[in-house]
């Protein structure tokens, strides 16, 4: 068994086959799935991770704020990450974060912060 501990399968690009993908990885023996909710803190990623790992019983979430994104993080999508967390035993970590010197799509003072 395999586990694919960083997917992004909830995004709108999979609407149209989502299904499908997840049952090719079970056939190719992905037995769990690390989903990663990221992006916009305000675009509902992190909750359309959470509903993915909801109705899935082999898939889990991540939630975070990507570096790229830190400069959208504010104290409502803190408190979204916190509930969501301690609402849904499905996120399991947290995720997509750090800090991304390469492109600084964020200020790094503001990548520093994001906590």
């Amino acid at each position: 068994m395999f586990v694919d501990s960083h997917c992004h399968i909830a995004g709108a690009e999979y609407d149209a086959d989502r299904d499908d993908v997840i049952s090719r990885a079970r056939d190719a023996g992905v037995g769990t799935m690390l989903n990663v909710g990221t992006g916009d803190p305000h675009s509902g990623a992190f909750e359309r991770a959470v509903e993915l790992a909801e109705t899935h019983p082999d898939i889990y979430a991540a939630v975070g704020v990507h570096p790229h994104d830190a400069k959208l993080f504010d104290d409502r999508a803190e408190q979204r990450l916190l509930v969501l967390a301690k609402q849904s035993r499905r996120v399991i970590a947290w995720g997509e974060i750090g800090l991304d010197y390469h492109y600084d799509h964020s200020p790094r003072d503001v990548q520093r912060e994001v906590r």
